[in-house]
C-alpha cells in the first residue's frame, strides 16, 4: 500500500509543479531526445537549457549532426565544459547512421552499444522517446528512494546495483510511467534535494523514513 501511495503523491505533485518548459520534455523525436540526455550528464538543466536550443537548431536530425565537424559541435557546447561530449555525440551520430540507418534504436541493447551510452541513458531514451515502461537509476532517484524506504546498496557505486534497478522497477506504476520517471527526476531536485531538502513541505513526509526518524 505504501508503494501506490508513494507514486500517487508523487503524481499528484508533479502535476502541479512540473518543469514545463524544459524543450526537451516537449518533444517526442528519439534523436532530440538523445541528444538531451547526452548534454544532461552531469550538468544542471537550467544550464543545458540555454545551449540545448541552439544545438537542435544546427544539427536537426542525426544526419546534421555526423556531416558536422567536431570543432562546430565543441564551439555550441563550450559554456557547458565537460569537453568529451562532443566527441561523444559525433561517435553516436557516426554509429547510428553507419549502423542503424539513421535510426535511434529502440533496443537496449542496441542503446548500450553506443558510445558512452549507459543504463541510464538507455532507459531515459526508452521511456521518454519509445514510451516503454522502464525504469530510471541516477544519483538522485537513488536518493529519493533511499530515504523514503531506507533501500541502501552495498555497492560503491548504488547505480550500478542491480538489487537498486530491480526495486526501481517494481515501484513503476503500471499507467503514467514515463510521467512518474520525469516525476522523480523534478521531485529529487526540487524537494528531495542533496542539501537542504524541503521537508516541511514534501508531499511524502507521512510515508518518509528519513523525515520521520532523521535517517542519514
Amino acid at each position: 500500500m505504501k508503494f501506490y501511495k508513494f507514486s500517487d503523491e508523487l503524481l499528484s505533485w508533479w502535476y502541479s509543479n512540473k518543469k514545463k518548459n524544459l524543450s526537451w520534455r516537449l518533444t517526442s523525436n528519439s534523436y532530440k531526445i538523445l541528444v538531451s540526455e547526452i548534454l544532461l550528464h552531469k550538468t544542471d538543466s537550467k544550464k543545458i537549457e540555454k545551449v540545448y536550443p541552439k544545438f537542435i537548431e544546427k544539427f536537426p536530425t542525426v544526419y546534421d549532426l555526423y556531416r558536422a565537424e567536431l570543432k562546430e559541435i565543441d564551439a555550441l557546447l563550450k559554456d557547458i565544459g565537460l569537453f568529451y561530449r562532443g566527441r561523444r555525440l559525433k561517435k553516436i551520430a557516426e554509429r547510428i547512421v553507419n549502423q542503424f540507418e539513421g535510426n535511434v534504436p529502440d533496443k537496449k541493447e542496441d542503446l548500450m552499444s553506443l558510445y558512452g551510452v549507459g543504463e541510464y541513458i538507455s532507459n531515459a531514451v526508452l521511456c521518454f522517446a519509445f514510451k516503454k515502461r522502464v525504469p530510471i537509476v541516477d544519483t538522485n532517484v537513488i536518493r529519493v528512494y533511499e530515504r523514503v524506504f531506507n533501500v541502501k546498496s552495498q555497492k560503491s557505486r548504488p547505480r550500478t546495483d542491480k538489487e537498486v534497478w530491480k526495486f526501481a522497477e517494481k515501484m513503476l506504476p503500471e499507467k503514467d510511467y514515463v510521467e512518474y520517471n520525469y516525476a522523480l527526476l523534478d521531485f529529487a531536485s526540487e524537494i528531495c534535494r542533496a542539501k537542504n531538502p524541503l521537508c516541511e513541505i514534501c508531499p511524502l513526509k507521512n510515508i518518509c523514513k528519513y523525515k520521520k526518524v532523521g535517517l542519514k
